[in-house]
């Protein structure tokens, strides 16, 4: 019995093992069928050639700082409340136009107290001169005392004692004048800064209308009626805003497509472009985007020069007055004359450094290579080397793509 046991266990095993094997050849046998199939399959892609085109460059910013050359405030220059305030935000005015009066009270009490210390200098000189004219009198009968005792002295006719008298009288009587001129000359002195404080304070009293320091927009009114403020308080933020300004950094090759007195339009996200000072601008409403000019005014260093990064000064049309000097994101800046370059779709790109795209060979074979890129114009990008005129570059269904793969590119209708 023991022998049939293990001559049937044998003969299981057998067969065990013969089927695991036979299931192991054909999935092995699937599995390079699979390989074969893939190896042979044609990917469907999108493709498009690398050939010569006329692009209008485009560089585009996250953020821009606009600001003006011209922006001043308009300066009180007394003391007081502000009674009047002739402007609205956002009014244009012109340089000398009044834009508040100041009322300071103080100024006519000041005024009419120097009048009446000036009138009292006055009464002071008339008595100062009659001083002197007193002084002159006494001087005159004392210098006759004093040379009547002097002859009768010589002739021995009067006392030591009378003489000395005489003599102490008269050098006395001149120093009372002296005196009497000395206080005339400083009642003058102090008439004369009366006066000069007077003019001060009516010079004072006349600033007490601010005017603007130069031609331009009311940006920011700093100061409403019944506001009290010192001199030298900002009352108005006054601005010229016509042409704007705004500086971007770049690499020395996207400086080499620029050049001075260039001009190109600019786009900025309508939602920036709303007053930021209490005011809705609707006029030239473009709809989502609003287009300006702007125009190349420097570039520093130059480009004779060398230099890895440069910057850029743009100077913005600001005629519609759309413009405040602030913060814009999202801004655009294309060129308004177009390149002819090597070019390919924007969308051929795989990285966001637009260094790698996928080529086509020949024999429909995909190939990752490395590519330096230039300027866009946000639809095609400039290709300065890694690519030939004719070249096919893939532009959609990137994903999972590997060099190695055969592909079946569909050619865009615009290259065809």
């Amino acid at each position: 019995m023991k022998r049939y046991f293990f001559i049937s266990l044998v003969v299981v095993l057998v067969i065990v093992v013969g089927f695991v094997s036979y299931g192991a050849y054909l999935n092995k046998a699937g599995e390079n069928a699979i390989a074969e199939r893939m190896a042979e399959r044609m990917i469907p892609l999108q493709g498009s050639k690398a050939q010569i085109r006329k692009i209008n460059p485009k560089i585009f910013l996250d953020t821009i700082n606009v600001y003006s050359n011209e922006m001043t405030d308009a300066i009180a220059l007394i003391d007081g409340r502000v009674s009047t305030v002739n402007v609205q935000k956002n009014d244009q005015v012109s340089k000398g136009q009044i834009l508040f009066n100041l009322t300071n009270e103080q100024y006519p009490l000041k005024i009419r107290q120097a009048e009446i210390d000036i009138l009292k200098a006055d009464s002071e000189i008339l008595k100062a001169q009659n001083d002197i004219v007193k002084a002159e009198t006494y001087l005159a009968r004392a210098k006759n005392d004093f040379g009547r005792y002097s002859r009768l002295r010589d002739k021995d006719a009067v006392t030591v004692e009378r003489y000395d008298e005489a003599e102490a009288a008269y050098k006395e009587a001149q120093v009372n004048l002296e005196v009497a001129h000395v206080q005339k000359d400083q009642m003058i002195a102090q008439k004369e800064s009366l006066i000069a404080q007077k003019d001060q304070l009516l010079m004072e009293s006349s600033h007490s209308q601010v005017s603007a320091p130069i031609d331009g927009e009311v940006l920011i009114l700093y100061r409403q009626i019944g506001s009290y403020v010192t001199a030298g308080t900002p009352l108005a933020l006054i601005g010229d805003f016509n042409h704007l300004y705004f500086t971007m950094t770049v690499e020395d090759e996207t400086a080499k497509s620029l050049s001075v007195g260039q001009v190109s339009q600019l786009n900025f996200n309508r939602r920036d472009l709303t007053k930021v000072y209490d005011t809705d601008y609707n006029v030239g409403n473009a709809g989502k985007e609003q287009t300006f000019t702007a125009k190349i005014i420097d570039i520093s260093p130059a480009i004779s020069e060398p230099a890895a990064m440069r910057t850029i000064l743009w100077e913005i049309n600001n005629s519609a007055g759309l413009l405040e000097p602030q913060t814009y994101n999202g801004v655009s800046i294309q060129s308004l004359v177009s390149k002819s370059c090597l070019a390919v779709p924007l969308s051929a790109m795989i990285d966001h450094s637009h260094s790698t795209v996928f080529v086509l060979s020949s024999d429909n074979i995909l190939e990752k290579r490395e590519v330096i890129a230039g300027t866009d114009d946000g639809n095609y990008i400039e290709i300065r080397s890694g690519l030939n005129e004719g070249d096919i570059v893939i532009t959609s269904g990137m994903d999972g793509l590997e060099s190695g793969m055969k592909a079946n590119v569909k050619l865009e209708e615009r290259d065809n």
